[in-house]
């Protein structure tokens, strides 16, 4: 910013500052709506209501409540033990029934040939990251043999292939999607 420039906008400040002072002091202050006996009023409202709160948190405190007459203190603290067994045994019943019910179902029936299938498929896979090559062939067999796995077989020989291909143990050469 140039020397000039610097005048200019100092100018400008001051000029509006003493704008501002200007109208400030020739308008009129603005017109009081209360009057000095309207204020003592309010005053004493609120002094008032300062005296009601000061005997308040200063007087007697409220008697306790009286006991009931008949009330027998064995009987209700017996009555709320016996609630307290009935809820706790209600949720042990409710994690015994959740327990049971997350429990695995029996394992779905595994077709016959299913170690042959998952014997293959794992010499297929291994022969592949020996040859450090996946083609179309080996695909072929893969995609064969997956209707004969189990979810958990074909979850272990996806995984170590997905292993081999990311970590570049196997070249992936099909035409096509891998698996």
């Amino acid at each position: 910013m140039t020397m000039a420039s610097r005048g200019l906008y100092l100018a400008a400040l001051v000029a509006s500052a003493g704008a501002g002072f200007g109208m400030a002091r020739w308008t009129e202050p603005p017109a009081v709506a209360t009057t000095d006996a309207e204020l003592s009023r309010r005053l004493e409202g609120v002094e008032r209501e300062l005296r009601f709160l000061r005997q308040g948190l200063e007087g007697p405190s409220r008697p306790a409540p009286v006991a009931v007459a008949g009330l027998d203190a064995r009987a209700l603290q017996e009555d709320v033990r016996r609630v307290v067994r009935e809820e706790l045994q209600t949720a042990r019943d409710d994690a015994r029934a959740e327990a049971t019910s997350e429990r695995p179902r029996q394992s779905v029936s595994i077709p016959a040939d299913n170690l042959e299938a998952f014997a293959k498929a794992r010499r297929v896979l291994e022969d592949s990251i020996k040859s450090r090559t996946w083609g179309d062939r080996e695909r072929g067999e893969f995609v064969a043999l997956r209707d004969k796995l189990t979810q958990p077989q074909f979850h272990e020989l996806f995984q170590k292939l997905a292993v081999a291909i990311n970590t570049q143990q196997v070249r992936v050469t099909t035409r096509g999607s891998p698996f």
